[in-house]
């Protein structure tokens, strides 16, 4: 097998100074700026001394702390917007449930015969209000940890008896 001859490699001009330096700031490692320049005669350590005596890396420091500080804030808007959605959906579930309750308190005051307000649904729905009401308290920052074990009320019904009779 023949040898290829490789080209000379030659001394970087200003304008391979210039992409150089592009990588640079945009966090390359100094493996991959290597990769993309092999026809230089450049040895690591030198683009990393050009680098510091230019200033290049405080610039690098700065722009990944302004570019820290976007996603943070990008992060931090994201979760209020998210928030703001979920105490809507609780908001909406609360007031789902209220409409039960006041179709249940309907039913019972009417005296209908098999009213649906029976202990297994109320027992559902003071479920409900305490899932959402936990929900709404760490959407809101009330509760930052979300561990916060909320008691369900009990909720003792009887029937089949008469009020008049009990």
């Amino acid at each position: 097998m023949k040898n290829k001859k490789e080209a000379p490699k030659r001394k970087p001009t200003a304008k391979d100074w210039a992409k150089i330096r592009a990588m640079y700031l945009r966090g390359e490692t100094l493996d991959f700026v290597m990769e993309q320049i092999p026809d230089l005669d450049i040895k690591r350590s030198s683009i990393s001394e050009r680098m510091c005596r230019e200033g290049i890396n405080k610039k690098k420091k700065e722009i990944e702390e302004r570019t820290r500080n976007k996603l943070y804030q990008r992060v931090e808007e994201d979760k209020i917007q998210a928030n703001d959605r979920h105490i809507q959906l609780f908001n909406d579930s609360l007031d789902v449930i209220q409409t039960l309750l006041e179709q249940y308190k309907e039913e019972l005051t009417e005296g209908k015969a098999k009213p649906r307000a029976s202990a297994y649904n109320m027992d559902l729905i003071m479920s409900g209000i305490s899932k959402a009401q936990k929900g709404l308290r760490v959407a809101l920052g009330m509760d930052e940890d979300g561990n916060v074990k909320l008691d369900q009320p009990e909720i003792l019904v009887i029937e089949g008896f008469s009020e008049n009779n009990i």
